[in-house]
C-alpha cells in the first residue's frame, strides 16, 4: 500500500512538473480521458427515479430548462471524473487535468472554425468522441420545440450588441462574453467552497466530530415566531414583494433532475442512496409540531461545473438586473410573452381588467381550469398571489410606453419598438431598485462605501470589464433570503378607500392562481393596495407560520409542503457555503473562538439560543448567523448580510455595460438627457398609480406604510419623447 501511494505521489509530481512547462503530455491526456470514460460508465450504471414513479405530483419551483439539463450532464460527468482522479492521484492533479480540458476545447474551436466540408473529428476514436461530448457542452445551443432558445453570438462587437442588451445577457462583457449570462456559474466571495470531501459532499459533521444539527431542528429552535408576528414600524409588505421580484430577476437556481429529465422524489430519508445522490432530504425531529414524516424533501441544486474540481451551482437567469421577470432569460422565453404586434407584450383581459397571459400547461399550478396560472418572463410568477400584481404593473407599463412610441413613430417596426421600450423599462427598474428599494434596508454608510447611491447629476463612467457581475453564492444562498423573514402569514386586501376587502393566507395559496380571478372585489388591485398600506414583519430571526411550515403545501393536506427556513439552511450546505464565522472577516469583525465572541454583533439572547442548538460556533450556518445579527444603525440587517448584499449590487452596477446611469465608449447607452429623465421622473409609486384602474392616491414613500397619501396626478411622469432620437 505504501509503495502504491508513493507511486501515485510521484506520478502526480511528474504531471505537475510537466504542467508547469505549459504542456499536456499524451500520458496526462490518457489518464484524464480514462477518468472521463470511467465516469460515463459509472453514471450509466446508476439508476435514479423520476417524479413519474412517485405516488404524488412534485412541485418544483426551480425547474431546469433544456440547457440547464445539458449542464447537469456535463457537471455530473466532471464530478465523478474528479472523484476518480482525486482517489488515484490526489487533489494536486486537478489543475493539470483542467489543462487537458482547455486543450480539448481549443481543438474543438479550431475544428469549428475550419471551412472544409470534411468532419474534423471523423477520424477520432469512439472514446475520444465520447469524452468530448461528455464534458464540453455546446454553448447557447439548446432548443425547445425545434426552435433555438439560446442564439450564439456571431460577434460581440456587432451593431446588435452595441445597441441592445441580449435577453440571455450574452456579450454584456465583450472581453468575456459569457460572464453573467444565463446558465452560468455563481461566483464565490471567499473563492473556495466548504464540502465534507472538499469537492461536493454536503457537510454533516460538526468541527468537534459530532453531527451537525438538522436544519429543521435549527428552524424549530431559533426561527419559530410562535404565531406572534412582530411588524416593522415603517417598512410595508410591498418591500418584501419587490425584494422577491428582484431575486426572481437575478436568481434562478435550477434543481437537479432525474436521468429522464423529470423531477426527483427526494422525500424519503434514504433518498440520497435509493433515489439519487442529488437528493438531500432534511431530517424532521421526533414530535415535530407540524410535520409527521421523518424527513422533508429537498433536491440538490443542479451541478453545472465546467471543470474538474468543486461542485458548482448555476444561475438559469441572466445575472443582471434586466427584468428577466418580464422578458425572460432565453430567446424562446421572450417569444412566449411577446405579441409581436406593435412592440407589445401579451395580456389576458377577459375579466374586465388586465392580467398576464394564461399558462394552460403550468405543471406546478395547483388551481384548476379555468383559473389557470400565468405566463411571464419568470416561471415562478404564480408562486403566490401577491407576485401577479407586480408582474401586471410592469407588463401594463411596457404596453403603455409601446403605444406612445407607436403613436409618435408609426413607421417603427415591432422589433424596434419592443427593444426601445425594453431598454427604457430596464432603466426605470434599475433606478427604482437603487434609488428606492436599497436605501430602505442598507444604511447610508454601506451605500456610500459601495457606491450604490444614484448620482444627482452627470453620468456614471465607472464601467469595469474586469468586474465579475455574476451573482455570488453567498448572496443567492443566504444573504438576500433575508426577505423571507418579512413575509406575513396573511396578505390583507384593501380598497382604494383603505377599507378591508378580505385577505388570503400565504401557506394556503402557493402556486394557486384563484385569488387573482376575484373580479367582484377588483381583481389584483386590492392586493396591491394592501401591500402598500400594511406593514411587513420585522426583519429578524423569526419567520411566519406559512414560511416555516406550508411552502408548496396542497390545500387540505397539512404537512405536504416544506419549511422554507430549513430549505434555506440546507441549501447553504448544499452549495458549500462556509460557516457564518468565516464571513465576519469581510467586514473586519473580530475572530470567533467561543460563543461569547459573538457579542460584538449579537444579543445575549441570540447567543444563548445558538449555544442551545450548535455545539461549536464554527458550525453556525451562514443563513442562521446573519439572521441573528443585530441590525446596523439606520439599517434593517446586520454587518455581514449588509456587506454581502452591498458587494453584490456594486458588482451589478460596475460590471453591467448597459447600466442605466453608465456612459461608456462603444455602447449605445442612454444619453445624459435620457438618464436625467429617468432620474427625475421615475418612481415606483407613479408606476403603480399609472397602471391601476382605480388608483387616485398613493403613499408618498412607496415602501413606508405610515407615509401620507398623495394624489397620483401630483407625481412626475416619464416623457417618452425624450427617448425618441
Amino acid at each position: 500500500m505504501k509503495s502504491l501511494t508513493l507511486m501515485m505521489l510521484m506520478t502526480t509530481s511528474i504531471l505537475l512538473f510537466i504542467g508547469a512547462l505549459g504542456e499536456v503530455t499524451e500520458e496526462t491526456e490518457r489518464i484524464v480521458e480514462d477518468a472521463v470514460l470511467r465516469a460515463l460508465d459509472s453514471l450509466n450504471a446508476q439508476v435514479d427515479s423520476s417524479s413519474e414513479q412517485s405516488s404524488e405530483h412534485i412541485i418544483v419551483s426551480q425547474q431546469a430548462n433544456s440547457e440547464s439539463k445539458i449542464a447537469q450532464f456535463t457537471g455530473e460527468v466532471l464530478e465523478e471524473a474528479t472523484r476518480i482522479l482525486v482517489e488515484e492521484f490526489g487533489m494536486d492533479i486537478l489543475p493539470m487535468a483542467n489543462e487537458v480540458i482547455n486543450k480539448w476545447k481549443a481543438e474543438d474551436e479550431e475544428a469549428l472554425a475550419e471551412t472544409t466540408t470534411s468532419n474534423p473529428e471523423s477520424t477520432s476514436s469512439e472514446p475520444s468522441r465520447r469524452k468530448r461530448n461528455a464534458i464540453i457542452r455546446p454553448k447557447r445551443q439548446a432548443t425547445r420545440r425545434g426552435r433555438r432558445c439560446f442564439t450564439p453570438p456571431i460577434d460581440c462587437n456587432n451593431r446588435f450588441h452595441t445597441t441592445t442588451r441580449a435577453i440571455t445577457g450574452i456579450c454584456n462583457n465583450r472581453q468575456n462574453p459569457e460572464l453573467g449570462n444565463s446558465v452560468s456559474p455563481f461566483r464565490r466571495i471567499l473563492g473556495g467552497a466548504s464540502y465534507a470531501d472538499g469537492l461536493g459532499r454536503i457537510r454533516t459533521r460538526s468541527v468537534n466530530g459530532g453531527n451537525l444539527p438538522s436544519a429543521r431542528l435549527i428552524s424549530n429552535s431559533l426561527h419559530d415566531d410562535r404565531n406572534n408576528q412582530v411588524f416593522s414600524p415603517t417598512i410595508n409588505h410591498l418591500h418584501m414583494i419587490i425584494g422577491q421580484f428582484i431575486a426572481h430577476d437575478e436568481i434562478f437556481m435550477p434543481s437537479s433532475v432525474a436521468r429522464d429529465g423529470g423531477a426527483l422524489d427526494c422525500s424519503a430519508c434514504n433518498a440520497a442512496t435509493r433515489v439519487s445522490s442529488n437528493c438531500a432530504p432534511i431530517t424532521v425531529p421526533r414530535n415535530d409540531p407540524y410535520f409527521r414524516t421523518p424527513c422533508m424533501r429537498l433536491t440538490r441544486a443542479l451541478n453545472g461545473q465546467e471543470n474538474f474540481g468543486v461542485r458548482t451551482q448555476i444561475d438559469q437567469n441572466s445575472h443582471f438586473l434586466d427584468l428577466s421577470t418580464v422578458y425572460g432569460s432565453a430567446d424562446c422565453e421572450a417569444e412566449t410573452v411577446r405579441s409581436f404586434i406593435e412592440g407589445k407584450l401579451l395580456t389576458f383581459d377577459d375579466l374586465g381588467y388586465t392580467l398576464p397571459p394564461q399558462n394552460l400547461n403550468d405543471s406546478n399550478c395547483q388551481s384548476f381550469a379555468p383559473l389557470h396560472c400565468f405566463t411571464c418572463g419568470d416561471f415562478r410568477n404564480s408562486l403566490h398571489p401577491a407576485l401577479i400584481p407586480v408582474h401586471t404593473v410592469f407588463i401594463k407599463e411596457h404596453n403603455r410606453l409601446a403605444e406612445q412610441v407607436r403613436s409618435a413613430r408609426p413607421r417603427m417596426s415591432d422589433e424596434q419598438i419592443f427593444q426601445l421600450v425594453r431598454k427604457i423599462m430596464i432603466g426605470m427598474w434599475q433606478h427604482i431598485v437603487f434609488n428606492e428599494y436599497i436605501p430602505k434596508y442598507l444604511p447610508a454608510r454601506t451605500i456610500r462605501n459601495f457606491g450604490l447611491r444614484p448620482l444627482r447629476s452627470g453620468a456614471h463612467r465607472g464601467y469595469n470589464p474586469s468586474q465579475d457581475p455574476s451573482i455570488s453564492a453567498e448572496y443567492a444562498g443566504a444573504a438576500f433570503r433575508f426577505g423571507h423573514s418579512q413575509a406575513r402569514f396573511d396578505f390583507p386586501r384593501l380598497t382604494e378607500a383603505g377599507r378591508p376587502a378580505g385577505n388570503f393566507d400565504l401557506g394556503h395559496d402557493i402556486f394557486y392562481a384563484d385569488q387573482n380571478y376575484l373580479a367582484g372585489i377588483g381583481g389584483w388591485e386590492p392586493v396591491m393596495n394592501g401591500m402598500v398600506r400594511t406593514p411587513s414583519m420585522k426583519s429578524d430571526r423569526y419567520f411566519s407560520f406559512g414560511i416555516r411550515n406550508q411552502m408548496f403545501e396542497i390545500r387540505g393536506r397539512n404537512g405536504s409542503g416544506v419549511d422554507l427556513v430549513s430549505v434555506n439552511i440546507q441549501r447553504g450546505r448544499d452549495m458549500g457555503l462556509f460557516p457564518y464565522i468565516k464571513y465576519r472577516q469581510l467586514v473586519g469583525l473580530p475572530p470567533v473562538s467561543t460563543f461569547s465572541d459573538l457579542d460584538s454583533t449579537m444579543s445575549q439572547e441570540n447567543i444563548r439560543a445558538l449555544r442551545n442548538v450548535y455545539s461549536d460556533p464554527a458550525d453556525i450556518d451562514l443563513y442562521v448567523g446573519i439572521m441573528l445579527e443585530e441590525p446596523l444603525a439606520a439599517g434593517q440587517l446586520g454587518p455581514t448580510a449588509s456587506f454581502i448584499i452591498g458587494e453584490q449590487f456594486k458588482a451589478l452596477k460596475t460590471g453591467d455595460r448597459f447600466f442605466y446611469e453608465t456612459i461608456t465608449e462603444g455602447t449605445d447607452n442612454f444619453t445624459q438627457e435620457e438618464i436625467d429623465e429617468i432620474r427625475n421622473n421615475v418612481s415606483l409609486a407613479k408606476l403603480i398609480c399609472t397602471n391601476m384602474d382605480f388608483a387616485v392616491r398613493i403613499s408618498s414613500d412607496i415602501f413606508d406604510h405610515r407615509s401620507r397619501q398623495v394624489a397620483c396626478s401630483s407625481l412626475p411622469q416619464i416623457n417618452i419623447e425624450k427617448f425618441l432620437r
